[in-house]
């Protein structure tokens, strides 16, 4: 493979035009629905005046900050990446060479330092959004709790670091040009196995989970999934309390470890239909295979990215002369960083995918509940409790926003038809008329 100083920058760019097409093929139609948009609709309530002014005023201010701490995350890892992976001077060179000295351990230990370092450096930005998050209550751990979170975090991060550093060298050194072949192959082989594992195995550090309980709230995902049409597998509750306010639930898991898993504070904050359209949210999801079509988009894309990272990685390694010894943990820095791009960048269309499957779940949760107030308040209820900003910066939510803003789905649900009073068999309960009450 005949390569040039610019060769990284053309795969990389090749390598976001085809995730983005693969995106594009693999999303259902984005339509509002079969309502259309009428004087009536024009004429509702705006989210403003829903959510209510200073609500909204707080949330924008909160998660303008919020936005301002990612990005200095992510601007601060790519310096301390591009740093390790250019920088030799004696201190780098001299632990780079002792670690040569066997060169897949020496590997896994480059790999482990290196996720170490990062978590260190970005500890005060971590730690400030800590502190915000408990400033505007969404946050409601107690520090020394949070602590060990983010040690057990970092270890665990920095142990699977050290694992893919290991194997990536392997792999580098025993199939060298064909290393995007074997690296794509086992990449995709691990998104399956993590995808599996991730709710079996890591999920249950973080959180206690537990069957939900015989009684009403059971019986409405029950229903909710009779009607769809789907299994459900396991419905499991979690204590998400201990950490924070927030409301909401999610999909998880494939085979055996599939579950359905609700929040604790949605089953005691939210009325029956608020609760409806959550859970109907997620079993649309099960119903459209919304998992595995994430997990053929992420599949599809591994040979790209894997590609651009053999690329990039050899070119590093002739600038910072590592290419003298191309299967050493001297190319674990370059490694780090351009797996760190690829995924950037392809998270870009990754979020499209997602924003579209999300807005389906909405218009298939309207379809199995017939009831748009519910979800209207539903989304009123989110927006109170995660202090979400409801219409962030377009660029922003383009690039990394993974769900419709909560403007867009009010206004989904707005134009959805009302052909009469939601079906109580599966709504279960009284629905609030969603509007400004105080918020909280």
């Amino acid at each position: 493979m005949s390569l040039n100083r610019h060769s990284p920058l053309w795969f990389g760019l090749a390598a976001l035009i085809v995730a983005y097409v693969l995106a594009w093929g693999l999303a259902p139609d984005n339509g509002p629905g079969p309502g259309t948009r009428s004087s009536a609709v024009s004429a509702a309530p705006s989210v403003e005046a829903r959510i209510g002014p200073d609500v909204v005023e707080r949330a924008e201010r909160y998660r303008s900050r919020g936005r301002r701490l990612f990005l200095a995350g992510l601007a601060l890892q790519f310096a301390v990446l591009a740093l390790f992976a250019f920088y030799r001077g004696p201190p780098v060179r001299q632990a780079l060479d002792r670690a040569a000295g066997r060169p897949l351990l020496g590997s896994a230990a480059v790999g482990f330092t290196l996720a170490l370092v990062l978590a260190i450096v970005q500890f005060p930005l971590r730690l400030a959004g800590f502190d915000l998050g408990r400033e505007v209550g969404l946050v409601t751990q107690a520090r020394n709790d949070w602590l060990l979170d983010v040690t057990v975090s970092a270890l665990l991060t920095a142990s699977l670091a050290a694992i893919a550093a290991l194997v990536a060298v392997f792999v580098w050194r025993r199939f060298g040009p064909r290393f995007w072949i074997a690296g794509s192959a086992l990449a995709a082989v691990g998104a399956v196995i993590v995808v599996w594992a991730w709710p079996v195995v890591v999920s249950p550090i973080f959180g206690k989970f537990e069957s939900l309980p015989d009684g009403a709230n059971r019986d409405r995902v029950e229903r909710l999934a009779a009607r769809a049409g789907v299994e459900v597998g396991k419905i499991q509750e979690v204590d998400s309390s201990r950490r924070s306010s927030a409301i909401n639930a999610y999909v998880n898991g494939i085979g055996n470890s599939k579950q359905v898993v609700i929040y604790d504070n949605a089953i005691r904050k939210l009325t029956p239909a608020e609760l409806s359209a959550l859970i109907a949210h997620e079993l649309a999801h099960v119903k459209q295979h919304d998992l595995y079509r994430g997990l053929a988009f992420a599949i599809l894309v591994i040979p790209l990215a894997v590609l651009f990272v053999q690329v990039g990685t050899a070119a590093a390694a002739r600038r910072s002369g590592d290419d003298g010894d191309p299967g050493g943990p001297g190319i674990v820095p370059a490694l780090a960083l351009m797996t760190a791009l690829a995924a950037l960048f392809l998270s870009f269309p990754g979020n499209m995918l997602s924003r579209s499957l999300e807005s389906r779940a909405d218009r298939e949760a309207l379809e199995l509940t017939s009831d748009p107030d519910g979800q209207i308040s539903l989304q009123v209820q989110l927006s109170w409790a995660n202090i979400s900003d409801p219409d962030p910066p377009g660029l922003y939510q383009f690039l990394f926003r993974s769900h419709p803003s909560t403007a867009d789905r009010i206004e989904t649900a707005e134009s959805w038809p009302r052909p009469g009073p939601p079906d109580p068999w599966v709504v279960g309960g009284p629905v609030r008329v969603p509007g400004w009450s105080g918020g909280s």
